[in-house]
This record gives C-alpha cells, structure tokens and sequence, in this order.
C-alpha cells in the first residue's frame, strides 16, 4: 500500500469505528483544519459509514421494541377429487 491509501485506511477506520465522542471534540478543537480536509477529501467513504450506522441503529431500536405476534396458519386442501 502507498502511503496516501494507508493514511486514508487508518483515518476512515479511526474516524468511522474507534474515535470516541471525547476524541472527535478534541480534534475538533486542536486539529481543526486537518480534520475538515479529511472529511472533505474523504466525504464518499464517510457518508457511507454514517449510512450504515444510522441503519444499523434502526435495526437495533426495531429489535429492541416489542413486536406484535402473529398467529397464521396455512391450511392446504387435498384436490383428490380433481380430473
């Protein structure tokens, strides 16, 4: 790997898997510039990543609320009698 695809990796990871709440304000605050040109260099992968945490946030509150159950049953009928 070059050094610009490593550095991508490393921020993409970090940014979208392993920053803590308290790390991002850190940044936000001591690193402001370069923080702002990643996320803008890098804005495609990061979109994806916010998608993909919102949509599995969905998922997480749908299973943790209590679903209605449902009773169905299929009945088939037997067409002996068909010619």
């Amino acid at each position: 790997m070059i050094n610009k695809e490593l550095q991508k990796q490393n921020f993409i990871l970090w940014y979208g898997l392993y920053a803590t709440a308290k790390e991002l304000d850190t940044v936000r605050t001591n690193n402001r510039e370069t923080l702002g040109r990643l996320l803008k260099e890098y804005a495609e992968e990061v979109d994806r990543i916010e998608k993909s945490r919102r949509f599995c946030e969905r998922i997480a509150y749908v299973k943790g609320m209590q679903t209605q159950g449902f009773d169905g049953t299929l009945e088939i009928g037997c067409l002996s009698n068909v010619p």
